[in-house]
């Protein structure tokens, strides 16, 4: 009876794995600004700026004013095929050396965060690609990105493929509570100590390397599609609890 029962139970497994269905997601556009940044080109990362990698740094890093900050922006129009509440969402980046010696590894952590905002980075910041923006990069840095939702947080300790858990904020999106597509990346919820200037591939110089996978949960399957799901139960519960056939064992010595 343990067998059928365990049997059962993988059947139901394997069967109801297809419940959970998932899409990935690609940024319109991901860009940084930055306290070192001079002149009228404030915030980069366009593709006409033919930059490889972007940082988000520690706030105040080397006694400069503000943070690195890198802000990836999304399409809502992408999200029309999903409703809230969705089972998981995930932000994913590749980590890589900043180039200045600053980077977080095994010995040193650094904890970047994945934040909503309040408006359109993009379009509000003052830059020459946006002179009309209303705010400087740190200004917006200061008033316009929220704090992070619990477990938006990821400790970064190494090169390779970094996923945020930004769950919270595409709920916020579907259901309105937020109309700004955009993810804000920050070291504000570092409280280990140091100055950490770390890298990220720029999606728009290494497409594909920066995603959002989204996950979102089945309706209620419709009976004939439970009957389908136990019967694959069953099937499988007989199969392996089937009788073994005798083994003739043979002495060739």
């Amino acid at each position: 009876m343990n067998r059928k029962i365990t049997a059962a139970v993988a059947a139901w497994t394997i069967a109801s794995s297809g419940l959970l269905m998932g899409d990935t997601i690609t940024p319109v556009e991901d860009v940084m600004t930055s306290g070192f940044f001079t002149g009228a080109n404030l915030v980069r990362g366009y593709d006409a700026d033919d930059r490889n990698v972007q940082r988000v740094s520690t706030p105040g890093a080397f006694g400069v004013a503000g943070a690195e900050t890198i802000y990836v922006s999304f399409d809502a129009a992408d999200f029309a095929g999903f409703t809230a509440p969705v089972a998981s969402a995930g932000l994913t980046l590749q980590s890589v050396s900043g180039g200045f010696g600053a980077d977080a590894d095994a010995a040193n952590p650094f904890t970047v965060s994945a934040h909503g905002v309040t408006a359109d980075p993009l379009t509000t910041i003052t830059d020459d690609d946006a002179p009309a923006g209303l705010v400087s990069w740190v200004d917006f840095y200061n008033d316009n990105i929220l704090a992070a939702a619990p477990g938006a947080s990821t400790v970064v300790d190494s090169f390779g493929a970094v996923t945020f858990d930004v769950t919270s904020l595409v709920n916020d999106w579907l259901t309105g509570a937020n109309s700004v597509f955009a993810v804000a990346l920050t070291g504000d919820n570092h409280t280990a100590g140091g100055d950490y200037l770390h890298g990220f591939l720029n999606n728009s110089e290494n497409p594909g390397s920066t995603f959002l996978t989204v996950n979102q949960a089945d309706p209620v399957p419709e009976p004939g599609a439970w009957l389908i799901v136990l019967a694959s139960c069953f099937t499988l519960a007989a199969w392996i609890t089937r009788p073994l056939r005798p083994t003739h064992h043979h002495n060739f010595l």
